[in-house]
């Protein structure tokens, strides 16, 4: 009876972990069309200014690995200080995924 209680228990703790890497919880992208099943590689427009189109192109990123590690520094101010920008003319994220296993998300603003 103890092997079959303790057999039960590593199924449910299995299935448990199994569901929360597959529901996309791993990645921590939170996009508009949520992220996809075995792959994410999409661009979403976050906002445009009323300033002339920029020259310059700043990006800033963060990495997380099965929902358990996150690293970098995705902010607005950490792009424009990547791109040498002042003056913003748009801000769009970049996501990307594998498998629900790596997610990456960038900031990536464009200005003078």
């Amino acid at each position: 009876m103890k092997t079959s209680l303790f057999a039960f228990f590593v199924v449910l703790a299995s299935s448990l972990i199994t569901a929360s890497l597959l529901s996309g919880c791993a990645t921590s992208l939170n996009t508009a069309t949520g992220p996809g099943f075995i792959y994410t590689d999409h661009y979403e427009g976050v906002t445009a200014t009323a300033n002339q189109a920029g020259r310059k192109r700043g990006q800033a990123c963060t990495q997380n690995i099965l929902g358990l590690f996150t690293s970098g520094d995705a902010s607005l101010s950490a792009a424009m200080k990547n791109g040498a920008i002042t003056v913003i003319s748009s801000v769009d994220h970049h996501y990307k995924s594998i498998f629900g296993v790596w997610g990456k998300m960038c900031t990536i603003v464009t200005g003078n």
